[in-house]
């Protein structure tokens, strides 16, 4: 297994850490650790680019990895009402919707890897905002009226995006190259 996988692997690995910080009110140590499982995001990949390290395993886990996170810090947020339900249920059905329609086109034969696109990478780094200013918030014991405002960009930037997926992967599907269009 290579350097970035086990990196993966290991952020994998914090997020039963960072929930059981959660549930135990321990904030500032479920603060760090969503901090340090966001860092390895970053070296994982910045690894397998430089050492040339890029697997097939890696693609799989990275993403999964994240959504784990991601997912687990906004169920988590929501649950202690910290974040609106309807958020956390929009980024479920977000991802959802999307890994179905990977799926989808992979059991069509259509290998076709979705790259992320701008709108995604946006959406990512909103949402991971959104969670680490809320997490601060939540440590320091004060709601910020920050926290609103990014919860609203969050939220259009989450539909947005996911439409956009939705739109390339209808497109991916019914492109006359891939003969599968009617």
């Amino acid at each position: 297994m290579s350097l970035p996988n086990i990196i993966t692997c290991l952020r994998i690995a914090l997020v039963p850490v960072f929930l059981l910080l959660l549930i135990y009110d321990k904030y500032g140590p479920a603060l760090g650790v969503f901090v340090a499982a966001g860092m390895t995001d970053a070296i994982d990949g910045a690894i397998a680019r430089m050492m040339n390290q890029k697997t097939e395993l890696g693609m799989f886990l990275d993403p999964l990895a994240d959504k784990f996170l991601v997912l687990t810090a906004f169920v988590a947020l929501a649950l202690m009402d910290k974040l609106p339900l309807w958020l956390a249920e929009t980024v479920i059905v977000r991802d959802v919707v999307i890994v179905a329609g990977s799926l989808y086109l992979y059991k069509r034969g259509l290998k076709k890897k979705i790259k992320p696109v701008l709108l995604g990478k946006v959406t990512t780094f909103m949402l991971i905002t959104l969670l680490v200013v809320t997490l601060v918030g939540v440590y320091l014991n004060r709601e910020f009226d920050l926290t609103e405002y990014l919860v609203w960009i969050t939220a259009a930037l989450l539909i947005t995006s996911g439409i956009q997926y939705l739109l390339r992967g209808f497109r991916i599907m019914y492109d006359k190259k891939n003969n599968l269009a009617g």
